[in-house]
């Protein structure tokens, strides 16, 4: 309501008072419509995905009318995903090649700005940056959640990175009209590495799903299948260059030899037949074999949310040295579940995890190593940290994320 007064405040012309008023009136209190762009999902709910269905979750349970855009072959998946949002419709739309082919990019542009027109909606909301609204018939705010590719290139090859998403993620940040992001620090890299002026951008936090009940019969799988009967640590995310597993492999080594801990290094995320990511498999396979742990370094590979949940409850504490983030929910995941953390003093994991972590280098294996070791041994520390965690992930909940885009959404359309 503040920002509405705001935007009252703004000098204009007599005659323009009435109609903005009423404008005002309308949006603040009519029903709106929202579409949201959906077409990243293919078959699995990773992070991006999981927000735009928690956003529709609260957006639509206030009364607005979400317009869901998917994949074709989605369609009936989607459905699913969306059947208990009331005042939500679902449209497939053409599946183009996913790769960053500007024609396609043009062709879904024409093809949402038309489908947002004719359904009368007043927001078209893009959750991730390969979106370029061309013809400007509705209002369009893109989601940013970081610009990682700026820094670490090798992920998406020479030819993608420098001419393609480089210069795409500037024109998309150019084309819509306002830009969101996670954190301070992607707001920063926004700026200094896309050019993206800062009153342009807005920081809205993700919210953070609710974790699943604990299921004893999960507990005695997992403890079977890795054999944790001495516990273990836990890393979550993956296994890209950025993740830095390679120095938390060596960073647990040195833990063992010199502290004796018993337990095992548990590291999950999806290894698929992604060229890029059988080479980091490789180098990751390579650290194990040098620092001498192949019997107490386990990955996973994809496990469904049931058994990270699981994972994360049952952890003695969280190891999350990334390299490059612009949030880390892996983080404030852990700290909901009660389980202490260990992350990097850079990038947006510090500004999430504040005081209630652990802060190291990631660049530093003696660093890393020596946080591990703090947080195991100093009992009152991990139940300070415990109690901090847990305050610290309440302030990331999806009510107070929906609040903020729904504020936004009035605002953009009032403006408009």
């Amino acid at each position: 309501m503040i920002r509405f007064m705001c935007i009252m405040a703004r000098p204009m012309r007599p005659q323009m008072w009435l109609s903005r008023i009423l404008k005002v009136y309308l949006i603040a209190f009519k029903r709106m419509k929202i579409v949201m762009d959906f077409r990243k999902y293919d078959g699995v709910v990773g992070g991006v995905e999981q927000g735009v269905i928690e956003l529709t979750r609260y957006v639509s349970g206030k009364g607005h009318h979400v317009i869901i855009l998917c994949k074709k072959h989605r369609f009936n998946e989607t459905e699913g995903i969306f059947e208990d949002c009331p005042n939500v419709t679902t449209i497939p739309l053409p599946c183009r090649s996913h790769s960053m082919s500007l024609k396609n990019a043009w062709l879904d542009s024409v093809t949402i700005q038309n489908i947002a027109s004719q359904e009368g909606a007043g927001i078209i909301h893009f959750p991730y940056n390969w979106s370029f609204p061309f013809r400007k018939k509705v209002p369009s705010i893109l989601t940013v959640h970081d610009v990682i590719p700026f820094t670490f290139r090798e992920a998406m090859g020479f030819f993608r990175n420098h001419l393609l998403y480089r210069r795409g993620t500037r024109e998309a940040c150019r084309l819509n009209n306002l830009i969101t992001t996670v954190s301070e620090y992607s707001k920063h890299e926004l700026i200094t590495k896309v050019g993206v002026s800062a009153e342009r951008i807005r920081v809205i936090p993700n919210g953070i799903r609710e974790l699943t009940e604990p299921d004893e019969e999960i507990e005695k799988n997992l403890k079977a299948r890795f054999d944790l009967e001495f516990g273990f640590i836990l890393n979550v995310g993956g296994i890209h260059e950025r993740k830095n597993i390679v120095r938390l492999i060596h960073a647990f080594s040195k833990l063992v030899k010199e502290e004796r801990y018993r337990g095992k290094l548990v590291i999950t995320g999806a290894v698929s037949s992604n060229p890029y990511l059988k080479k980091m498999k490789k180098r990751c396979d390579r650290a194990v074999k040098e620092a001498e742990m192949s019997d107490r370094v386990i990955f996973t590979g994809f496990i469904p949310d049931k058994e990270l949940d699981t994972l994360l409850k049952h952890a003695d504490l969280l190891v999350y040295p990334s390299l490059c983030e612009g949030f880390g929910m892996p983080v404030i995941e852990a700290m909901q579940a009660g389980t202490p953390v260990v992350t990097s003093n850079i990038g947006g994991t510090a500004e999430v995890a504040g005081d209630a972590a652990v802060l190291v280098s990631p660049y530093s294996i003696e660093d890393i190593a020596e946080g591990m070791s703090k947080l195991l041994h100093d009992a009152s520390l991990r139940e300070e940290l415990k109690r901090k965690g847990k305050e610290r992930a309440g302030a990331y909940s999806w009510t107070k994320t929906g609040e903020e885009y729904l504020e936004l959404y009035k605002e953009l359309s009032i403006e408009a």
